[in-house]
């Protein structure tokens, strides 16, 4: 899928310090990234990073670049725990 580098999106608060951030394609609506967010820097806690890297697969997912996207953010999820 062919992404424009800019594109409206819409951020919703989750409480607790986490939000959500969702883009979407300027010409069709369609969702086509998602970015996940806590407090502090995104170096500072493993928490940060998976949302980050739960982020990225999403996104991959929505654009339809991966066949089995889940397994590669449960896994590191399972290595954190």
């Amino acid at each position: 899928m062919n992404v424009p580098n800019r594109r409206p999106c819409v951020t919703t608060e989750l409480g607790m310090g986490l939000a959500v951030t969702v883009s979407f394609h300027p010409e069709t609506g369609e969702a086509v990234e998602m970015f996940m967010s806590g407090r502090g820097k995104a170096s500072d806690n493993d928490m940060q990073n998976i949302l980050y890297d739960m982020g990225v697969t999403v996104s991959k997912m929505i654009q339809g670049g991966m066949e089995n996207g889940f397994s590669t953010t449960t896994d590191k999820l399972d290595q954190t725990a």
